[in-house]
């Protein structure tokens, strides 16, 4: 208990400080956190919950890079059962790579969105999160269609035609 608890609070402490191009902090949340050199790179073990406005990330394991100079975040690699949930669009892949600068995540491993019942899905998905656009390379589109088109009869349609 005392060391999740410790977990959360530096998680939580490392995220205050942290702002990218707007004044919204990263929230990052874990069973386990490391920071191999104080100031250059924090790793998240177990239960990664990344939260940045209205958009959250999920993953087993993360490290958070910074940049030396300004000790901002400069990126961020998700792996395993990584998850992005953004403002009714889920994607999900094995792995992800955060740039902080251009605000966009590369989503590689069985990557693939959800949105409105329809299923994009490819070798490598990049999401531009400030422009609400996507990009998909190497992939396939399912559409998924509610209703059935209902069409004419064959004796309607000679019918029509008389």
């Amino acid at each position: 208990m005392c060391a999740a608890a410790a977990v959360l609070l530096s998680a939580g402490t490392f995220a205050a400080g942290v702002e990218l191009n707007t004044d919204t902090p990263i929230v990052v949340t874990a069973d386990r956190m490391e920071a191999e050199k104080l100031g250059s790179t924090v790793t998240f073990i177990g239960n990664v919950v990344l939260k940045k406005e209205d958009m959250t990330l999920t993953a087993d394991h993360m490290i958070v890079y910074y940049d030396p100079g300004t000790k901002d975040i400069s990126e961020i690699d998700a792996n395993d059962h990584v998850v992005v949930r953004k403002e009714g669009r889920t994607a999900f892949s094995q792995k992800a790579h955060y740039f902080s600068r251009e605000e966009k995540i590369v989503l590689s491993g069985d990557a693939r969105i959800i949105e409105n019942e329809k299923e994009i899905g490819g070798e490598r998905i990049t999401l531009f999160m400030q422009d609400d656009r996507s990009i998909v390379e190497g992939g396939k589109v399912l559409l998924y269609q509610d209703k059935q088109i209902s069409r004419p009869s064959s004796t309607a349609r000679k019918k029509s035609q008389e």
